[in-house]
C-alpha cells in the first residue's frame, strides 16, 4: 500500500509540476531579456565614456581580438556579403565546401569545431558548409549574454545573411536542434529542410531526464584534467561505444578542450535551454522535416524524438537502433543517408 501511494504522490507532483513547467520557463526568459537589456545599457554608457576619454574597454578589446582571430575562418564571407558589414553577427562561424547550402548547430557546451572530420569531408564535397560558435563557444565566448534560444536562432540567420545564403539545409543536434526549430519558427522561408537530431521539443512537450545532466558528469576535482573531465561525454554514447570507438572519442575529447566554453557561457546555454517554451508552436511549421533519434540516448529520451514528430505536421520519425546521443559520431553513416550523400 505505501508503494502504491508513493506512486500517486509521485504522478501527482509530476502533473503538478507540468502544468507549472511553461509559465516558469517564460518567466525565465523574460529574467534572461531583462538582465540581458540592462547588460546593454550599461555597456553602451560605459563604451560612451571609454569613447570620449579615446580609450577601449578591456571587453570591446577582447571583442575584437575575438573576432580577428576567428575572421580567417569566415573571409569568403567577409570578402562577398555587404550585409555583414552592415549588420554583422555576434557570432563566429566556419565555412567550407560548395554546393547546396547546409547550416549545423551543434550541442550544449560545443563549437562549430566539434564535428568528426571524416563525416565533415564527405559533407563538403556535397554541400557548401557552415558551422556555427553558438555564443559561448569556439570564437563566440565574447558574444552578448545572458541569451535565450531564439536568440542564438537569430545568430544563425544573420550567418546565413552574412555568406548570402537564401535558403539552407538546417540540421541541428541536442541543443542545435532546438536552434533550428526556432530558426524554422522565426525565419521559415530560410529553411529549405530541417534535420532534427537527438533533440527535444520546448516546454511543456519536452520530456525531461530523471537527473540533471550536470549530476551525470559529475564535478571537476582538483587536480584532474580536462582532458578525463571531458571523456566523461563518452557516457551519453550508447553503453560500449567509446570503449570500442576510441579514436572517434579521442577526436571529439580533442574537440571540445581546443577552444574549451567557458563556465559562465555553459551555464548561460544552460540557462537558455531551460527557458524555452511554446511546444504548440511548432503546429506552424510546414518545414520537410525528419527526426533522428537513438534509442540508447541516456541524455535526451527517444520520445522526445517521437513527440516532436507528432507536433510538427508531416514530420518523418527514424529512430537508430543501439545508438546514443552522439549520433554524428556513433551513425554519421544514418545522417549522411538522410541528407542524400
Amino acid at each position: 500500500m505505501s508503494e502504491f501511494l508513493r506512486e500517486t504522490a509521485v504522478q501527482r507532483a509530476s502533473q503538478a509540476v507540468a502544468w507549472l513547467a511553461e509559465p516558469l520557463t517564460v518567466a525565465a526568459e523574460l529574467g534572461i531579456r531583462t538582465e540581458a537589456l540592462w547588460r546593454r545599457v550599461i555597456d553602451f554608457q560605459v563604451n560612451a565614456v571609454a569613447g570620449a576619454l579615446g580609450i577601449q574597454t578591456c571587453a570591446a578589446h577582447r571583442r575584437w581580438r575575438e573576432r580577428a582571430d576567428g575572421a580567417h575562418l569566415c573571409a569568403s564571407a567577409l570578402e562577398t556579403s555587404p550585409d555583414r558589414r552592415r549588420h554583422p553577427p555576434a557570432v563566429n562561424w566556419h565555412e567550407a565546401g560548395s554546393g547546396q547550402p547546409l547550416l549545423l548547430l551543434n550541442r550544449w557546451t560545443a563549437s562549430g569545431l566539434t564535428w568528426p572530420t571524416l563525416w565533415l569531408r564527405r559533407l563538403e564535397a556535397r554541400f557548401r558548409v557552415i558551422r556555427i560558435d553558438n555564443r559561448g563557444t569556439g570564437w563566440s565566448h565574447d558574444a552578448p549574454a545572458p541569451f535565450t534560444i531564439a536568440d542564438m536562432a537569430d545568430d544563425a540567420y544573420d550567418v546565413l545573411l552574412a555568406c548570402g545564403i537564401d535558403r539552407a539545409v538546417v540540421l541541428g543536434t541536442s541543443m542545435g536542434g532546438m536552434i533550428a526549430q526556432e530558426l524554422a519558427l522565426r525565419h521559415p522561408g530560410d529553411v529549405e529542410k530541417l534535420i532534427l537530431v537527438a533533440t527535444t521539443p520546448p516546454t511543456p512537450a519536452r520530456i525531461a531526464l530523471d537527473y540533471p545532466v550536470l549530476a551525470l558528469l559529475g564535478k571537476l576535482t582538483v587536480g584532474q584534467g580536462l582532458r578525463e573531465y571531458f571523456g566523461r561525454f563518452g557516457q551519453f554514447a550508447a553503453e560500449g561505444f567509446a570503449e570500442a570507438n576510441p579514436d572517434i572519442m579521442d577526436e571529439f575529447v580533442s574537440q571540445l578542450l581546443h577552444r574549451a566554453t567557458p563556465l559562465p557561457m555553459v551555464l548561460s546555454q544552460a540557462r537558455a535551454i531551460w527557458a524555452w517554451s511554446g511546444a504548440s508552436r511548432l503546429k506552424q511549421l510546414s518545414v520537410p522535416t525528419t527526426v533522428v533519434q537513438g534509442n540508447r540516448d541516456a541524455l535526451v529520451r527517444a520520445r522526445n524524438g517521437v513527440e516532436l514528430s507528432r507536433l510538427i505536421s508531416g514530420a518523418k520519425y527514424e529512430e537508430l537502433p543501439g545508438v546514443g546521443h552522439l549520433i554524428a559520431q556513433e551513425a554519421g553513416g544514418e545522417l549522411l543517408r538522410v541528407l542524400g550523400v
